[in-house]
């Protein structure tokens, strides 16, 4: 490691001593105590309450009970933060697709929700195409109105907690998580509290939330949602029963129609039967590293009839045909996968597609419970891939997780990577344990500028990467701070060149807290080279 120190804004610096002090009354005798086991069971028929007590301390899921996060935990700089760089009106709003149809192997990823819905966090969500090809929120469903707070669950509900992190900024709308189409707000509670928090929602069931104040802040939620609309039967009803689509503009039509002629899907079948036929031609696609030769409009065309892609493929392509077939249809994604929304006329339903990749790059805690979502109704054809078999196997590769536990089949994408991601989770990764037959990895590190530096500057670095003598070539390594005491704060990651050396930059945090620190390089590893570190040093 070698050692530098972290500065604040500000040329001076203080020292701030906290001390608590509890004063006890003297007892005339000794009392003895006996420990008892927090009872779930108890505490929801007792209608306990978190901290703070405007959340439920419990509530019951399909994998058993759960209890409520700590809404006054405390703020740290390994907070993942939703921030007001995604609005109703960033980058982000729209969906441009791309050509790039090969398999990411991992992609990051972060889940605040008990029970965990990975891959399916609700981030982004768009129901419209413009005349450019992208996706977006129909006009019509872009002003935002009130999230109302408040209500009940009910026997057909699916409830969950959400612990998340807001960076509030003034009147700002920030872009928050859902866990699912027509979730519904129970209670929520914001620690420290900005005032004036207003939760929203647009017509695509996009979340978000603002204030007056600005500042970092906890937001705690519990959500109830129909179980159905995690997958479920689609409800068999006419044409004349489905609400209008937004229009598809004129130069998509031409293409959208020539798709549904080849897949032989038309408004002579039952919208049901219309959809079945779509989902099953759409998880029939493959990755691919021979990339489509079109783009623009004639891209979406390609794409449905190669049957190229991963999930964002998949889903971009979906969405346009649906809606020209006039089935309302939704895009929808976050930082690691994306599927669709099917209207049945009743209410909306999730559906994957598949095509994800082999792995999600998140800190899974194996004790958090995964949500378990109803049959899925559409049949999968012969080795494609589905969302949940993804978590499976990121459950199996992470130390100390679960080994897969669904035969269903497994999904494999990435967001585009023209559109802002979401934040990705800080917190430091650790070595993954070595197969016997991998040879360790030998990191080795150089820093290249001052060695203090001030919160939000950059880090330069560099070094190489080298397993038994050969160098170890486009291999990730993360860059971690380490704190006196032991704490982990991951900065970002680089990658080695072919010839196993790396050299790049990562940015200190703005949430740092000021003081000395120790750099680490560490790496996974891959099918070549084993898990490592680099070699202890200080200067």
């Amino acid at each position: 490691m070698l050692d530098f120190a972290v500065l604040a804004r500000s040329l001076s610096r203080r020292s701030l001593l906290l001390a608590a002090t509890l004063a006890w009354g003297a007892l005339a005798a000794p009392i003895s105590h006996e420990y008892l086991e927090p009872d779930s069971a108890e505490d929801v028929g007792v209608q306990a309450t978190a901290p703070g007590g405007a959340l439920p301390a419990v509530v019951e899921t399909p994998g058993g009970a759960v209890a409520a996060p700590d809404p006054t935990r405390a703020l740290t700089g390994l907070d993942t933060a939703y921030g007001p760089t995604s609005t109703p009106t960033s980058a982000d709003a729209t969906y441009r697709i791309d050509a790039r149809t090969d398999r990411p192997d991992a992609v990051r990823y972060d889940d605040p929700f008990v029970p965990t819905v990975a891959p399916f966090k609700r981030l982004f969500a768009y129901d419209a195409a413009d005349a450019e090809g992208e996706l977006i929120v129909a006009g019509e469903h872009q002003a935002l109105r009130p999230l109302s707070v408040g209500g009940t669950a009910s026997p057909l509900d699916d409830q969950f907690y959400a612990d998340l992190v807001v960076d509030f900024a003034g009147e700002t709308p920030v872009r928050i998580p859902s866990v699912g189409p027509g979730a519904r707000l129970l209670a929520a509670t914001v620690r420290p509290d900005p005032g004036g928090v207003e939760y929203l929602t647009d017509g695509a069931d996009n979340w978000f939330v603002r204030s007056r104040a600005s500042g970092r802040a906890r937001l705690v939620m519990q959500l109830a949602i129909d179980r159905g609309a995690f997958g479920g039967e689609l409800a068999d009803v006419g044409w004349a029963q489905l609400p209008a689509p937004p229009a598809l503009p004129p130069a998509l039509r031409p293409a959208a129609e020539e798709v549904l002629a080849q897949l032989g899907v038309s408004r002579r079948q039952s919208p049901r039967a219309a959809v079945e036929a779509l989902v099953a031609h759409f998880r029939g696609f493959a990755p691919s590293t021979a990339f489509p030769s079109q783009r623009g409009l004639a891209l979406y065309r390609e794409l449905a009839l190669s049957k190229k892609g991963v999930c964002r493929h998949r889903a971009y392509a979906f969405v346009i045909t649906a809606l020209a077939l006039g089935v309302p249809a939704r895009l929808v994604r976050n930082e690691a996968h994306a599927w669709v929304e099917v209207m049945d006329g009743l209410a909306w339903h999730r559906v994957d597609l598949g095509g994800a990749a082999n792995l999600l790059d998140m800190q899974l805690d194996p004790t958090t419970p995964q949500h378990v979502p109803p049959k899925d109704p559409f049949a999968w054809p012969p080795n494609a891939e589905s969302g949940t078999e993804l978590m499976d196997r990121t459950r199996g590769a992470s130390p100390g997780g679960a080994q897969p536990s669904s035969s269903a089949p497994s999904a494999g994408s990435t967001a585009s990577p023209s559109a802002p991601a979401a934040p990705p989770a800080p917190s430091a990764p650790e070595p993954a344990p070595r197969p016997p037959d991998q040879p360790p990895t030998t990191l080795s590190l150089r820093l290249e500028g001052p060695r203090e530096l001030r919160r939000g500057a950059a880090l330069e670095l560099s070094g190489s990467a080298r397993a038994q003598g050969s160098a170890c070539a486009h291999l990730r390594v993360d860059v971690v701070l380490v704190s006196p005491t032991g704490q982990r704060v991951a900065l970002g990651s680089v990658a080695t060149q072919a010839d196993g050396r790396y050299a790049g930059a990562v940015t200190l945090p703005l949430a740092l807290e000021v003081g000395d620190y120790d750099v680490l390089v560490t790496t996974r590893g891959d099918r070549r080279c084993g898990a490592g570190d680099s070699e202890v040093r200080h200067e």
